[in-house]
């Protein structure tokens, strides 16, 4: 089968001043020396994702270090709905800041657009010890998955935080009351939208994952209270706001129930992802990515990526992935040091070596 996205050429990115890779097999495999650009091709990769990547790096850092002060960019070729389009984004250092464009056969775009072509998903070593360690991550990344979903959340989360932003200023400087309402107001309405979009989500997944017979790794998903009780989390939030608006001196923005961190916890038998082995910890995050993409993927690119996967996974279980991805018709790229002699072993996977 011919993969969805055909190519990328980077310009000024990261280790690379010119880089093009094309692609011609649903699996693809970056091998090389450490520090050679295997992670951050996967990175680029990661860029049809709206955010900067999965290293979630600030902008300036993603500049060649030979040429700090040219354009950073990254090309795509991939085909859609019967017809092959091109994809430019462009990183430029412009009136003392970094800016990001995305451009879709020439005609900028938003970069929630992305939401509607593209679904990416990926697993590093670090994201196993930012997901069990960092509550955030693990919320950054669930509701990341919940955006694609809903495309609608994308927008409805970013007006939220900066809402938040605006009060928090206000709370600084002026302290006009009428103005604290009005803001309240507003995110008050976000929160509802917010929570019905994510419950729209869990309760589709949900109802998927009891239809599925074939787990990667079986898990289970737990709720947190927002999820659970609607109405009741709601009323604490608009309480947690008026809260806010009669502290004294400090202005800290504090709401235990925040809208943007009602997600829910993974766990396998009912053990969370701290009270498991590295390698059970490992299978359980990656399953409920598979899971999630194979959920998710109907009528959208679902791309997925793993760096240097032979330390995160044994032959068995990288062939169970592989097939797994195949079987859903995932594209995926994946990157090692190891030299495994894999061509032959796994069907439909191109072999790149990068040095």
């Amino acid at each position: 089968m011919s993969p969805p996205l055909k190519g990328i050429h980077v310009t000024n990115f990261r280790n690379f001043s010119q880089r093009q890779e094309t692609f011609t097999s649903s699996h693809t495999l970056f091998k090389g020396r450490n520090a050679v650009g295997k992670t951050n091709l996967l990175e680029a990769i990661s860029f049809l994702c709206p955010g900067t990547g999965f290293r979630k790096d600030t902008i300036s850092n993603f500049s060649n270090q030979d040429n700090q002060a040219s354009d950073v960019v990254i090309n795509y070729h991939y085909d859609y709905e019967d017809l092959t389009n091109h994809l430019k984004i462009e990183l430029k250092f412009q009136e003392e800041r970094w800016t990001k464009q995305y451009f879709l056969n020439d005609k900028k775009i938003q970069q929630q657009q992305l939401l509607k072509i593209f679904q990416l998903f990926w697993f590093t070593e670090m994201d196993k010890v930012f997901f069990i360690k960092d509550t955030q991550y693990q919320r950054n990344t669930i509701n990341r998955i919940a955006c694609y979903f809903e495309p609608s959340l994308f927008q409805q989360l970013n007006k939220y935080t900066k809402l938040r932003r605006e009060k928090k200023k206000v709370l600084q400087t002026t302290q006009e009351k009428s103005w604290l309402e009005s803001i309240d107001k507003q995110l008050i309405e976000l929160g509802i939208s917010i929570i019905t979009s994510k419950r729209k989500f869990l309760n589709s997944f949900q109802r998927f994952l009891e239809e599925e017979n074939n787990q990667f790794f079986p898990f289970e998903i737990n709720p947190s209270l927002g999820l659970l009780d609607q109405e009741s989390f709601l009323k604490k939030f608009q309480q947690d706001l008026s809260d806010e608006n009669q502290w004294p001196k400090d202005h800290k923005l504090h709401s235990d129930h925040d809208p943007q961190k009602s997600i829910f916890e993974i766990t396998h038998h009912q053990k969370g992802l701290s009270q498991l082995s590295s390698a059970q910890s490992k299978l359980l995050i990656l399953s409920f990515l598979l899971h999630c993409a194979k959920f998710l993927n109907q009528q959208k690119i679902t791309i997925f990526l793993i760096d240097e996967i032979f330390d995160n996974f044994d032959m068995i279980n990288i062939e169970k992935v592989i097939q797994y991805c195949a079987e859903n018709k995932f594209q995926t790229f994946f990157s090692t040091t190891d030299n495994f002699a894999l061509q032959g072993a796994i069907s439909n996977l191109e072999i790149k070596d990068i040095i």
